[in-house]
């Protein structure tokens, strides 16, 4: 028999009546309504995917979501089909807290598990031996390390500018709103692995920790910051407010005051954030950059950009950052 595109719209619409409202739609429920067949039948047609055994989501849906949702609908998934509600740690925390991650997200989900229980992993459930040195805390309905911990954790194994893109977000004051975590709470989180002993990685976090500020904006912002710094140039000031006649210009990302430079990174992400695009189109927003750009010159300095392209490799970004006259120091 002939599958009809209309009687796939019906199965779909009678899935979606039971989907949870962060769009999974488990088989439990399907069957409770009487929709296992449907969901066989979608599954094999490939209108519906499998997150994991149970659990699903419907294949326009996944198609539509970001890399960091995908993986977040993943750890979402872990947690609705576990006996006990478990406390994620690690990648799985810094998806929930909205860490940024530079490259793709793992396959597996991570969870604290108490020392007896051990850490053997399967199912792609990887399992961390819960020392009692992290801070557990609810976010969003899910148990997870804080976001200080969670920032500490992940230092420990990524390396230098990755650690410090997710401890400069975790510590991020925004203008509007409050920081997922405090300064004091990010040395804390770093002083509790000397206490319980955890020596592997500490260095790496103290390190990335000592250099975290709370002024980065961006993902973008704080790598191309740590490259500036492995790279030996002159370090910028953060977010330098800049006025003329007309009155505010607005903060720049990065200013050398020695040598008059301002540096603005331009991830195309930063145009398609709600809170910069303010119902402004693409367009609005280009014409009032090259404006505020025009008026920032006025004010003496020059003006240079970059995105992630220049930004990913030290030696391209080495050279545009010395062509565009900002010295190196070591």
């Amino acid at each position: 028999m002939v599958d009809m595109p209309a009687a796939s719209v019906t199965r779909t619409r009678l899935l979606a009546a039971v989907a949870r409202p962060d769009g999974l739609i488990l088989a439990a429920d399907a069957g409770a309504v009487g929709l296992n067949r449907e969901l066989r039948t979608e599954l094999e047609r490939g209108g519906v995917i499998r997150l994991r055994w149970g659990v699903y989501m419907p294949t326009t849906a996944w198609t539509a979501l970001s890399m960091d949702a995908r993986y977040l609908a993943t750890v979402r998934a872990c947690a609705v089909m576990s006996e006990r509600p478990p406390t994620f740690s690690h990648y799985s925390a810094a998806a929930v807290w909205g860490l940024p991650r530079v490259g793709a997200w793992p396959d597996s989900v991570h969870i604290l598990v108490p020392p007896a229980a051990g850490g053997r992993s399967r199912n792609r459930i990887i399992r961390h031996p819960d020392d009692g040195s992290a801070d557990v805390v609810e976010r969003d309905g899910l148990s997870v390390t804080s976001a200080a911990s969670t920032a500490v954790a992940m230092a420990r194994i990524l390396p230098f500018p990755e650690a410090v893109a997710m401890m400069d977000k975790a510590i991020h004051v925004p203008r509007y709103g409050s920081a997922l975590a405090t300064r004091k709470e990010l040395d804390a989180a770093v002083a509790a692995l000397g206490a319980s002993g955890r020596s592997v990685g500490r260095t790496a976090a103290q390190r990335a920790a000592a250099f975290a500020t709370t002024l980065s904006g961006s993902c973008g912002e704080s790598i191309s910051r740590a490259h500036m710094f492995l790279l030996g140039f002159l370090l910028p000031e953060l977010q330098t407010p800049f006025s003329d006649a007309e009155g505010l210009i607005g903060y720049t990302d990065y200013f050398w005051r020695t040598v008059k430079r301002i540096g603005e990174f331009d991830g195309l992400g930063k145009y398609l954030r709600e809170e910069h695009a303010r119902g402004r189109t693409h367009a609005q927003i280009l014409i009032e950059e090259k404006i505020r750009e025009d008026r920032l010159r006025a004010c003496g300095p020059s003006v240079f950009r970059w995105g992630w392209a220049q930004a990913m490799n030290l030696s391209t970004f080495g050279g545009f950052l010395a062509r565009n006259g900002i010295p190196r120091v070591r």
